[in-house]
């Protein structure tokens, strides 16, 4: 299907134009040769066949559409009726698959390439001045048409790599759970229990030479059984409470977050600035939950500072305790926690820090990036400087082109003039172009310049700073007031309200129209120059309104692209948070079926003295451990090992 379209339409192109040379010719009276009839036509179909490979190639079609297109207009008669105008197709495809800076280099290279063949057929004059302006005009719209173009897929590229990325980041989100759960669950439990084993077997076999280490063994037991079921439902209330959606404010989640810890002996104190929302927010509470973890196992009863605030973009979090003045977990585990802490924080666009603090406690430490608020559908997403530039540049020569060109005709006609008239003239022309280059950042102060830079040129008239030769020069500006609404329909806002900019500058032309009429005339009518302003505002608006059309359309587009784009990571995210929570509840309810009934059971037997019911029960629940890791491990990556029952004993 591709290559169909590929070939569709040099297909259609040349065909239709050789069948339409001869028509051609006769309406613009041209009388060719059958050598420059066959010429034309043999160019022509050089051409489109060349722009077949425009999707492979583009550079090296366009390349050769130039030089056969030189060819043929050398060999036909100036008007360049005979030959098949392709180049601006190609120019478009470079412009596409290109860069902007290969698209300016070839629009640089066919522009040079096109004015010398204009100079070599018509010679010096405003013949070759008409074809070289209106050349230049051509080729920088298809330019501008054709990186839009660009853009868009690329933006349209980014879109679905950005949901590619977000859905592989869904399928594996229940694996990566399981694999921090499996480190988790082996860093609070499998050592206390393993512990306990060896502890009670050796007890057991000198019971005959040692007797007294049967009763340490059962206290130590139930001493490390009571610590080992804190942890373990510590760890169920934090799966069992982590719900896939937080409808409450951040500070609410982390004070009722801090409150649980509370519960569980830690002294939290929560202080939370401006509300956070977002990615960001899921950040800063993964980071206070997984450190307000910490030092429940490594500072319990410690006192513990958290706090949250913000400065513009950034937001910096601050969990910090004290000195434990409970009995801290055995081990410290494997730093897992600050690596997963160190991946939260740098998803969000920031950095994480964690180690000692001044008063032998803990500081984890980590600053945030936060989306700027109320930014407006601006620029195209994605469109660097460079890209901008090059717009940007394109813009100005587009507006002033014209303008400046027909000023110099003007200025050409009326002989005499002295040095400051034409720099104020060719200043008058010049101005629009640059008002537009703020188009984007502030559409409505644009349209608002481009009014007032239309009044300038019955001023300077009335002034007398400029003859009255030159008023017509204000006609030549009319491609800047459509470029303005333009982009206020496209960059501006709410339809509705960016449709005034159609009557602003309307009325503002017609306005400034009517003034020079007035001022050129010789016996001028106010109301005969009132009503030619209010008529030349009216067609003026009519044609505005088409750029209007244009700027809502594409605005509307962007938007649609960007709605369903956001609502797309919004299910995914959706789904991934809610297959995380699935994955933690199965975890909390194994912990309950398994290893929390049979922890229980272990620290009763321990307490009525039965040591080789224990170390029954201790191996019990280390194998209905290994069993709920085994779980974790569907994905293939090993779960952490726990000693199995032989090498205990």
């Amino acid at each position: 299907m591709e290559h169909v379209r590929n070939w569709l339409l040099p297909i259609v192109l040349g065909i239709g134009w050789l069948a339409l040379l001869p028509a051609l010719a006769d309406a613009a009276e041209l009388q060719l040769s059958n050598e420059q009839l066959v010429a034309g036509a043999a160019a022509s179909v050089v051409a489109a066949i060349a722009l077949g490979f425009r999707r492979r190639a583009p550079i090296t079609t366009l390349g050769v559409i130039t030089a056969v297109l030189v060819i043929g207009h050398l060999a036909t008669p100036p008007e360049g009726l005979a030959v098949l105008p392709v180049e601006i197709v190609a120019l478009y495809s470079v412009a596409v698959r290109r860069t902007s800076t290969i698209g300016w280099r070839a629009f640089g290279v066919l522009t040079a390439v096109q004015t010398l063949t204009a100079l070599v057929s018509y010679g010096p004059g405003w013949d070759f001045a008409g074809e070289a302006v209106i050349n230049l005009i051509l080729y920088v719209v298809v330019l501008g048409a054709g990186q839009n173009r660009r853009r868009r897929l690329a933006a349209r590229a980014a879109a679905a790599q950005q949901l590619l990325d977000a859905d592989a980041r869904r399928l594996d989100a229940a694996a990566a759970e399981r694999r921090r759960l499996a480190r988790e669950l082996h860093d609070v439990s499998a050592h206390h229990l393993t512990s306990i084993v060896v502890s009670g077997t050796a007890a057991e076999r000198l019971t005959g030479s040692r007797p007294e280490l049967a009763a340490e063994a059962l206290s130590y037991a139930a001493d490390t059984g009571r610590e080992t079921l804190e942890s373990l439902h510590q760890l169920v209330a934090m799966l069992e409470n982590g719900s896939p959606a937080h409808a409450e404010p951040l500070s609410a989640r982390i004070t009722g977050l801090a409150e649980a810890f509370t519960r569980l002996g830690q002294q939290v104190v929560v202080d939370v600035a401006p509300e956070v929302t977002g990615p960001v927010a899921e950040a800063v509470f993964g980071i206070v939950r997984e450190s307000l973890t910490n030092t429940l196992r490594y500072a319990p009863g410690a006192a513990v500072r958290v706090l949250v605030t913000r400065a513009g973009d950034r937001v910096d979090v601050l969990v910090e305790n004290g000195q434990a003045t409970g009995v801290a977990g055995a081990g410290q585990g494997s730093k897992r926690g600050i690596a997963g802490m160190q991946d939260r924080a740098e998803a969000a666009g920031g950095t994480l820090s964690a180690g000692p603090g001044p008063d032998g406690g803990w500081q984890v430490r980590a600053t945030l990036q936060t989306p700027v608020a109320g930014a407006a559908v601006a620029s195209p997403p994605g469109m660097r400087w460079q890209e901008r530039w090059f717009a940007d540049s394109g813009v100005l020569v587009g507006v002033t082109l014209p303008s400046v060109g027909g000023t110099i005709g003007l200025i050409s006609d009326a002989p005499g003039l002295d040095a400051s008239t034409i720099s104020l003239a060719l200043l008058l022309a010049v101005i629009p172009g640059l008002i537009l280059l703020g188009r984007r950042d502030r559409p409505w102060t644009v349209v608002a310049g481009i009014v007032l830079a239309g009044c300038l040129w019955p001023l300077a008239i009335g002034l007398d700073l400029l003859p009255e030769s030159l008023a017509p020069g204000l006609a030549f500006a009319l491609v800047a007031p459509a470029a303005a609404v333009y982009a206020v329909a496209a960059y501006g806002g709410d339809p509705v309200v960016t449709a005034l900019s159609m009557l602003a500058s309307g009325a503002g032309f017609g306005l400034s129209a009517g003034i020079l009429m007035a001022l050129t005339e010789p016996d001028p009518e106010p109301g005969f120059a009132l009503f030619t302003g209010g008529l030349i505002a009216f067609l003026l608006i009519l044609v505005l309104f088409a750029c209007w059309l244009t700027g809502v359309f594409v605005r509307q587009r962007r938007i649609r692209r960007l709605d369903h784009t956001g609502a797309t990571l919004a299910q995914l995210v959706q789904a991934t948070e809610f297959e995380v929570h699935t994955e933690r509840r199965r975890i909390a309810a194994g912990l309950h079926h398994s290893v929390l009934t049979r922890t229980h059971s272990m620290i009763d037997l321990a307490e009525a003295g039965r040591l080789t019911d224990v170390l029954a029960e201790a191996r019990s629940a280390l194998a209905a451990m290994r069993e709920l890791l085994a779980t974790l491990d569907e994905d293939g990556t090993p779960a952490p090992r726990s000693p199995t029952e032989k090498e205990l004993t």
